[in-house]
């Protein structure tokens, strides 16, 4: 009978600890990250790589990816490393150049050259269509006075510095506000 009571009691305890595991997910706070991540979730599915065009060789042959969540040795939380340059290499890639209006030096008003450029991506959709914008922004100089360096300013972006451009934010917030889709079913599709 001792033995049937103790059995009980622990199945009890057990059972009362994943009651209360149900309840904190189910009733605790709420976020667009929750505390169960599924196999799957996270995952976006930017569709078959077999019937997208052929990618330049060089782009994106990185492809180390930092986490999400790096834990000091002290059990403090450090920021969020970025994840800078890991786009799919498979994704397809517009390039756009954007050159300076005027290509003569301020100075001497000689000639400038192009001496090098700065290359951006921001991950672009069209709708169904999911693809790299590459902004290409040349740098001229001049070589006369070799004190000249030119370059077009960089367009604007809706976060400054981000890797989405304005239509891919406008998809995801629609999609989340506007046909109540929330951030993580997003991934899913």
């Amino acid at each position: 009978m001792l033995r049937i009571i103790a059995v009980l009691t622990e199945r009890n305890t057990r059972l009362e600890a994943e009651v209360a595991a149900y309840r904190r997910m189910v009733l605790g706070a709420r976020s667009e990250r929750s505390a169960v991540i599924l196999s799957d979730q996270g995952c976006l599915n930017l569709g078959d790589a077999g019937d997208a065009p052929s990618v330049p060789s060089g782009a994106n042959d990185n492809t180390g990816m930092a986490e999400d969540v790096c834990v000091k040795q002290d059990g403090g939380r450090r920021p969020a490393r970025r994840n800078v340059g890991a786009l799919p290499p498979a994704l397809p890639r517009i390039e756009r150049v954007v050159e300076p209006v005027e290509t003569a030096c301020p100075c001497c008003n000689g000639v400038l050259h192009r001496i090098g450029e700065d290359v951006s991506e921001a991950l672009d959709i069209v709708p169904a269509v999911v693809r790299v914008l590459r902004t290409i922004r040349p740098k001229y100089g001049c070589r006369a006075c070799e004190g000249t360096v030119l370059q077009a300013p960089a367009p604007a972006r809706v976060v400054t510095g981000g890797m989405a451009s304005t239509a891919l934010v406008a998809h995801v917030v629609s999609a989340c506000y506007g046909w109540h889709l929330p951030l993580y079913r997003q991934c899913q599709m």
